[in-house]
């Protein structure tokens, strides 16, 4: 462990942290301190849906998002961690189906419309009797790609697998203190903590809420291949030899443990696109702890003093978020004003 002070010192690897600490790591001497309890970027199915951050109001070039993570993935040698085979959304009505037809029509490369007929006879599996959407984005290990981008930190800056415990802010500088009791000296702390804030008093009056998702994992069914993910009534992301069914949102404080109600509110949502999920042998499930900004669905970052930011509230779209917010923190850093308004820290 470095006595030398960091430019930046990154409290959590999660999505937001990790990226973060790739993109300033160009330039900067960063050190991440990981923790030791997992964190729900590790949970996560993976699905990487930027239709999905199309529809997101504040989003200034919804289209950026995708290509931030691709070049984040080239960044951490990572590229075989994302498999862009697409994802299949049923429409749930027909007013939806109606919106998702006229998005196809006005782009041509990143939608294609498919009829009902045409679903039953390209995914004879998927119930989609209003038709659906073919769209960008697809499949990421996001375990895989926390490791790769760990291991890349370790060859230019420091990574240390400890909890911080409160630090105290000089203003030049800002010591962070380790639950083993070292002290570390920074310039700029980032704050990429997840559900952690509620630990610190500092961080309890920012707008931000926890939201504790689960995930079910299936023996796929009989005979069924599924070579994309569909998302719609929920989600199902195929992964090795299994399914990830996702997800519940439970607006609990509490830390987040699988349920048999959740496990089968996740089984009678996923089962009106795939109705044979429902015969389908649980193997396992999981739960964590997202962290989003209320009303918004976008992210938190920003500085709460000179020396201080906090990068939180990347909610369901991480994968999306964290590589967009990596890419540009250091000309945010450098001026905060050109933080896009509606991710600006805000209170209750």
């Amino acid at each position: 462990m470095s006595n030398f002070p960091s430019d930046v010192l990154i409290a959590g690897a999660g999505l937001g942290g990790a990226c973060a600490a790739l993109w300033l790591s160009e330039t900067c001497h960063v050190t991440l301190v990981t923790g030791t309890a997992p964190v729900a970027s590790t949970i996560a199915a993976g699905l990487v849906n930027p239709f999905a951050g199309r529809r997101l109001n504040g989003v200034k070039d919804p289209d950026r998002l995708l290509t931030d993570l691709k070049e984040t993935l080239q960044n951490a040698d990572a590229l075989d961690t994302y498999d862009p085979s697409g994802i299949l959304r049923p429409a749930l009505d027909k007013d939806q189906a109606a919106d998702f037809r006229s998005h196809a029509s006005r782009d041509h490369s990143g939608i294609q419309w498919l009829s009902p007929c045409q679903v039953k006879v390209e995914h004879p599996h998927i119930m989609a009797p209003y038709g659906a959407t073919l769209t960008a984005g697809g499949i990421l290990d996001t375990p895989t790609l926390l490791n790769s981008i760990t291991h890349q930190l370790s060859d230019c800056s420091e990574v240390i697998q400890q909890n911080i415990v409160g630090w105290q802010d000089g203003g030049t500088y800002v010591n962070v203190t380790l639950d083993s009791g070292t002290t570390l000296k920074t310039q700029k702390l980032i704050l990429a903590l997840g559900a952690g804030y509620r630990s610190f008093r500092e961080l309890i009056h920012l707008n931000l809420h926890c939201i504790n998702g689960e995930l079910v994992y299936i023996q796929p069914p009989d005979g069924m291949s599924l070579s994309m993910a569909v998302s719609g009534s929920g989600y199902v992301v195929p992964r090795n030899d299994h399914l990830i069914l996702g997800t519940t949102y439970e607006h609990s404080q509490l830390p987040s443990q699988p349920t048999y109600e959740g496990m089968n509110k996740i089984l009678t949502l996923t089962s009106k696109m795939i109705p044979q999920i429902e015969s389908c042998a649980i193997t396992g499930a999981s739960a964590g702890v997202r962290v989003g900004v209320p009303g918004l669905r976008l992210p938190m970052v920003g500085p709460i003093s000179d020396s201080v930011w906090i990068l939180t509230g990347l909610g369901s779209k991480g994968l999306l978020f964290a590589s967009h917010i990596g890419r540009n923190i250091r000309q945010w850093m450098t001026d905060p004003s050109c933080i896009p308004e509606n991710f600006r820290v805000t209170n209750k």
